[in-house]
C-alpha cells in the first residue's frame, strides 16, 4: 500500500516542482506525512470562489494568522468578525462542506441590524451563548454555528479552480492543519492528488 502511495506523492512532488516560480512558492508536498500545503494567499482565493455563491453572505476581509484566519462577514446585514481556520473538507457530488474551528473571537459589531440594546448586552458578558442563539436565527440555511465549528455546504461553483464538475463522480474528504507558512491538507484516499493540486493552482502540469 505504501508503494502506490510513495509514488503517487512523488508525482505530486516533482509536479509541484516544475511549476513556474510563481505558483511553486504557493504549494509544498510532504512525501513522508502524505499531505500537501497550501499557501495562505491561494486558501483565500479558492475561499473567496466558493463562499460568493452564499446567498446573503458577503466576505468583507480575510487576514492570515499565525493560528486563525480573522474574517470580518456580513450577513444579512449583520456584521460579524470571526477567527477561523479549517478543520476537514468534504467535496463530493459537486457539492462541498467545509468545518471551521472558531477558538478565537466571534464577535458581532456595529452594524446598521444590531440595535444599541443588543449590541451592550453582547459586550456585557452575553458573550458566545447569545451569539449563538442569534446565529441560529441570523445565518442562512448553508451555514450553521454550535458556538464551536461553523458548518458551511453548498454547491461548488460551475467554473473556475474548484469547478463542481470536477468532483460530481468522485469525491474528496480533507483533514486540515493551519501552520504559519501556509494550511496543509491530508486525506486517507486521493487517488486525484495531482488534478486537485492543478485545479487549486489554476495552473496545468506540462506533461512533456
Amino acid at each position: 500500500m505504501a508503494g502506490p502511495w510513495t509514488g503517487m506523492l512523488e508525482g505530486a512532488l516533482a509536479w509541484a516542482r516544475a511549476l513556474p516560480e510563481q505558483l511553486s512558492s504557493e504549494v509544498a508536498v510532504d512525501v513522508a506525512g502524505r499531505r500537501v500545503r497550501l499557501s495562505h494567499a491561494r486558501v483565500e482565493a479558492l475561499s473567496r470562489q466558493v463562499l460568493q455563491g452564499v446567498k446573503g453572505l458577503e466576505l468583507r476581509s480575510w487576514a492570515s494568522g499565525l493560528a486563525v484566519y480573522d474574517l470580518r462577514l456580513s450577513v444579512r446585514g449583520w456584521k460579524l468578525r470571526v477567527e477561523t481556520t479549517p478543520e476537514r473538507v468534504e467535496l463530493a457530488q459537486g457539492r462541498y462542506t467545509l468545518w471551521l474551528a472558531t477558538p478565537g473571537r466571534v464577535e458581532l459589531e456595529e452594524s446598521p441590524g444590531a440595535s444599541s440594546l443588543l449590541m451592550g448586552a453582547l459586550r456585557t458578558g452575553a458573550g458566545r451563548a447569545a451569539l449563538k442563539a442569534l446565529a441560529q436565527k441570523l445565518l442562512p440555511p448553508e451555514l450553521r454555528w454550535d458556538g464551536q465549528v461553523l458548518r458551511v455546504e453548498g454547491r461548488l461553483p460551475e467554473d473556475g479552480a474548484l469547478a463542481a464538475r470536477l468532483f460530481e463522480a468522485s469525491s474528496l474528504h480533507l483533514s486540515s492543519v493551519h501552520a504559519p507558512e501556509g494550511l496543509w491538507l491530508s486525506a486517507e484516499a486521493w487517488p486525484g492528488l495531482l488534478d486537485l493540486l492543478q485545479a487549486a493552482l489554476g495552473a496545468r502540469a506540462d506533461a512533456s
